[in-house]
């Protein structure tokens, strides 16, 4: 019994969430966002604000890598929505990179899998990210 103990525990360690995390980068002229954890009504603000900032200095071309992204709300759907019409009003846009199931489920569900991009990779939307152009996965 003590071992099964263990090997539970173990096992609940291993797939323990990670804290929320945001940082940026550029890549191919693009500002590529990675994000960390769930991204929930009290993270999204987090997000939201480094996205309108990148905005607003000019940097209208942003992807948000969501590879480690754990869960997306309807708070973390809205940031994204919100800041493709502001990098729109600037001739930019946003793509998402990797969304997790959960996210894609999300977003299908809501219908904004067809306002929201989607790319299985960075290289892949830095390459293929032009705006007007519609959902690629």
């Amino acid at each position: 019994m003590e071992s099964q103990g263990r090997v539970a525990q173990q096992e609940t360690d291993a797939n323990a969430l990670q804290p929320f995390a945001v940082a940026s980068r550029t890549e191919g002229g693009w500002t590529v966002i990675d994000v960390r954890g769930d991204l929930d009504v009290y993270s999204s603000p987090t997000l939201r604000h480094l996205i309108l900032d990148h905005i607003h200095q000019g940097d209208g071309k942003t992807i948000d890598d969501l590879e480690h992204g754990d869960f997306l709300d309807s708070a973390g759907a809205s940031v994204m929505v919100s800041a493709l019409r502001q990098a729109a009003n600037r001739n930019g846009t946003l793509a998402l990179v990797q969304p997790g199931d959960q996210a894609r489920r999300m977003l299908r569900l809501t219908d904004l899998d067809k306002v929201l991009r989607t790319f299985t990779s960075v290289e892949d939307a830095v390459n293929k990210g032009l705006p007007g152009m519609g959902a690629e996965t």
